[in-house]
């Protein structure tokens, strides 16, 4: 948190904008012109429209409000913003090529898990190479220049060694310290006496903690706002059957209404592909009325992905874009008497809505007499693919043209795996996105965790 992200991250913009100690570029050519960095600031903050705020605060502008940025902000800027928004700035390739080292070194410190040989022998070959190559670049090996080497970039040489030691980054970083005083501090209305508020913010969350563990009450208890919210929504434990991840729900807006005949005709294709039925039974099962769900949660820790037909994004509300997604696919979705085998092949779209409806589906048994079908509600999500152009090819991120989607097309709910942020790509032309998700440990859940 500290040592990439708000020194190593925090020099290297500093490298980049001119503003480093008083130092020139020397034999190098790495600082960017006014106009590229108006434009990365701006796209900056452009993207924080279109990033969910799961992935965290809106970064500011790095041009006109550095000073705002946090740890937080820093890190979303080397993780998602930086590789998109840098590309093709650079007077020299090299400079762009020796970020995207750092930031997939840092990729791999974030991992849940890893393993101890990659460690100990090619992330710290890769280390050392990525600090002899700041040194050429940005100390050159002149004496006069020799403030570029500060102490931190000698500890990246130490991260192997911390890892190997105490687990990954996310095992101690200091986050949750960070937050948890966060909390404390914004419990103070006084400056005169600050203290007292604090003592008394700490005496009532010991107090809650402990009534919460004597009494089993930690659901009942739990004050935070996304929780309030999954209790208002609606439970879909009589979905179970068809659920592979129960712990969903949907929440407000809700409707009750009909479907168009592109949407119905959707609905029927995948009760083809899904269930064993013909298609007259398909056009029977495709009720006239409808519920309409505007917001799906996945509990415990999970995602929060709004539709966008009946959540619109608010400029009034400062509403974030929290629609668009990734999700698996089944190698068999065109064959549907095989089994569902999904593959970690990732799509992605924008959730439209979530229709829930009771179906009509004949009942079936198999050889051992057990049930694998029958009359159930049924929870489909309504998705707009986005038909992909491109992908980095050091990172992979994918790249989409605004407004190029496929057709709509209805899946499981619990297909959808996770929100993922847009950032506007740099570029003459039709606009481009970006598609960036949370890497390891900065989106795992309480439940992925346990």
């Amino acid at each position: 948190m500290h040592l990439i992200p708000e020194n190593v991250i925090k020099n290297l913009l500093s490298f980049w904008s001119g503003e480093y100690k008083g130092l020139d570029t020397g034999s190098e050519d790495y600082e960017l012109e006014p106009a590229a960095l108006e434009a990365i600031g701006s796209a900056c903050v452009a993207a924080g429209d279109t990033t969910p705020a799961a992935f965290g605060a809106r970064v500011p502008n790095l041009v006109t409000q550095r000073h705002y940025f946090t740890a937080e902000s820093y890190t979303q800027f080397a993780t998602f913003h930086g590789p998109v928004v840098l590309r093709r700035r650079f007077s020299k390739p090299k400079y762009y090529n020796h970020y995207l080292d750092l930031v997939q070194i840092f990729n791999d410190c974030l991992r849940m898990s890893i393993d101890r040989e990659y460690v100990d022998v090619t992330l710290r070959r890769r280390i050392v190479d990525w600090v002899q190559t700041f040194e050429k670049i940005y100390y050159q090996y002149k004496p006069h220049r020799l403030s570029t080497c500060v102490l931190t970039i000698h500890a990246l040489l130490h991260i192997p060694d911390d890892i190997l030691n105490g687990g990954p980054m996310w095992c101690y970083w200091n986050y949750i310290t960070e937050r948890y005083v966060g909390f404390l501090v914004r419990s103070s209305k006084s400056r005169k006496n600050p203290y007292a508020s604090f003592a008394r913010r700490i005496r009532e969350i010991s107090q809650n903690s402990i009534i919460k563990l004597t009494y089993r009450l930690r659901d009942e208890l739990d004050l935070s706002d996304g929780r309030e919210e999954d209790r208002s929504g609606h439970s879909l434990a009589h979905c179970v059957l068809f659920l592979r991840n129960p712990d969903i729900c949907v929440l407000r807006p809700h409707r009750r209404g009909n479907v168009t005949a592109a949407l119905r005709k959707a609905i029927e294709r995948y009760l083809l592909l899904s269930f064993e039925v013909n298609a007259q039974q398909a056009r029977d099962i495709v009720p006239e009325e409808i519920s309409h769900w505007g917001k799906i949660s996945f509990l415990n820790g999970g995602d929060k992905i709004r539709g966008a037909d009946l959540c619109q994004a608010s400029e009034k509300n400062m509403t974030r874009d929290a629609s668009f997604y990734s999700h698996d696919v089944d190698k068999n979705a065109r064959h549907p008497r095989r089994p569902v085998v999904l593959e970690r092949r990732v799509a992605y779209g924008q959730l439209l809505r979530v229709l829930e409806f009771h179906a009509d589906l004949p009942t079936i048994t198999d050889d051992n007499g057990r049930v694998t079908q029958r009359p159930s509600v049924l929870l489909l999500a309504v998705i707009r693919p986005v038909k992909i152009q491109a992908a980095s090819a050091r990172l992979g991120t994918p790249y989409y043209q605004d407004g190029q989607f496929s057709p709509i097309k209805v899946v499981d709910v619990d297909d959808i795996s996770c929100l993922v942020a847009r950032i506007p790509a740099p570029g003459s032309g039709p606009k481009k996105w970006a598609l960036c998700e949370r890497f390891d440990a900065m989106g795992v859940s309480a439940q992925e965790l346990d």
